[in-house]
């Protein structure tokens, strides 16, 4: 493809991709993906045994 030497004729080349991907049968735009919320619970709890360690090295040092 050519270098687009407007943002028209960019928007031009988008729309022409967008076309044939469609007429090929490729979803640009398909579904989100479903949140997964163990993720969160694996970060919450990396953190929580990170921040027990430090406090554990630190009351260690004055005891």
């Amino acid at each position: 493809m050519e270098q687009a030497k407007s943002v028209e004729e960019h928007l031009e080349q988008l729309a022409y991709l967008n076309k044939e991907a469609e007429e090929m049968g490729i979803d640009l735009w398909g579904e989100s993906k479903p949140t997964r919320p163990w993720a969160k619970y694996a970060l919450a709890s990396f953190m929580i045994i990170m921040m027990l360690s430090w406090v554990s090295k630190l009351l260690f040092r004055f005891v």
